[in-house]
């Protein structure tokens, strides 16, 4: 471990930089993730240079809070903490050869980045120079392959930078950059996964959840607001939307075929959801559905949940399978919530075999059959409970 001075971080991004024209508007949606990210410490300034942000800190007291925060802000590749070297490469190698000289380690690699090709040595000459230097006076092996240190050197803009940690980040598009949808939240696993995998594509998410209080208990309820809480550390901020659907399932359990009742509520809660959608100026709804993974995932069913609404339905998970969501779920932090047990208002009253290929006249005549369900549509949305959820570490 390098004794870091621990005041400047060097960020750096990937897919933005495929940009072009529209760079800049990503830029700064990233900026304002980050600043929103680390709200509440003391950070001079956070400016752009050549394709990464220098982000430069008041003091040191907060460090690795400041670091756990960056690796969730989506958009970062990957950052570092990293000192201010000088263009004089001699001193630059006496620079580098302090910081290591009391360091622990057998074999290095130097890894320089010129993106400033008017610097006069080549990328090759710079490591070679420092290399050679951490050679002969610390008595220590190259090895390109598997060394157990790399320092890395940063030549751009007549400016040097060099580290020897790397932090990865989670890379994909600014959250905000691409607009706002409705992601329908269970208290499951799968939900909170494709609401994270909307955000990576820079979407900013607002939740809806259904439940069937006061048929069922309240704990999907609250899980789907601790789930919604925790996913506010990618976003910063959340709109919950939290629906009763008792009274729809009510008049679908009373007048639908027992086999439907699954896709009729689903049929449902995505006419609400597109309600909310249209009120909160979003573009498209997202599921957590995966082919074949429930009795409601097939091909049949999905076709005709789907065609209630005019929005697009984005299913980020449609093509994965179980393992992978759940692996995702542990490295975003909603697996131990999505694993607590809930009534979910989706299970409420289905039959053991309910209708896995289902055929759209049948569904159509069913739901004829379902008394003034347009009127308690509009009420379920009116009486709908919303809450505002601002990140918090104390939500984690």
């Amino acid at each position: 471990m390098i004794n870091a001075e621990k005041k400047t971080i060097l960020i750096h991004y990937s897919e933005i930089g495929v940009k072009k024209g529209n760079r800049g508007y990503f830029e700064a949606r990233l900026r304002d993730n980050i600043r929103k990210a680390l709200s509440g410490f003391s950070i001079e300034d956070i400016k752009m240079d050549f394709g990464r942000f220098i982000l430069q800190l008041s003091d040191n007291s907060s460090f690795d809070q400041i670091l756990s925060r960056l690796r969730n802000v989506i958009g970062i590749a990957h950052f570092s903490a990293a000192y201010p070297g000088d263009l004089n490469v001699e001193i630059l190698k006496e620079q580098i050869y302090e910081k290591l000289k009391k360091a622990e380690f057998k074999a290095f690699k130097i890894f320089t980045k010129r993106a400033d090709k008017q610097y006069p040595l080549t990328s090759i000459q710079v490591n070679q120079v420092v290399g050679e230097k951490i050679h002969k006076s610390l008595n220590k092996s190259v090895d390109l392959k598997n060394p157990d240190l790399i320092c890395n050197i940063e030549i751009f803009n007549k400016k040097i930078f060099f580290y020897f940690e790397r932090n990865e980040g989670i890379r994909g598009l600014p959250v905000g950059s691409s607009g706002k949808v409705v992601s329908l939240l269970s208290s499951g696993i799968d939900s909170p996964v494709a609401s994270f995998r909307m955000m990576t594509r820079g979407c900013r998410i607002v939740f809806a959840h259904f439940h069937s209080f006061p048929f069922t208990d309240k704990s999907s309820y609250h899980n789907a607001i601790k789930l919604a809480s925790e996913l506010t550390k990618f976003q910063y901020s959340a709109r919950i939307y939290l629906v009763s659907l008792a009274r729809i399932q009510e008049a679908i359990i009373l007048h639908g075929p027992a086999k439907l009742r699954l896709i009729l509520y689903r049929r449902m809660m995505l006419r609400i959801a597109e309600i909310i959608a249209k009120k909160e100026g979003a573009k498209a709804l997202v599921t957590g559905e995966s082919v074949g993974q429930v009795a409601s995932q097939t091909l049949e069913n999905i076709k005709a949940i789907n065609m209630v609404v005019s929005l697009p339905v984005l299913r980020p998970l449609i093509g994965v399978d179980k393992e992978w969501i759940i692996n995702q779920a542990k490295s975003i932090g909603t697996y131990g919530t999505s694993t607590e047990p809930y009534d979910d208002c989706c299970s409420y009253l289905v039959p053991k075999n309910p209708e896995t290929k289902a055929k759209l006249p049948d569904v159509l005549a069913a739901e004829n059959k379902i008394e003034n369900w347009q009127e308690l549509i509009k009420d379920a949305v009116r009486t709908a409970e919303i809450l505002m959820l601002e990140y918090s570490e104390n939500n984690l």
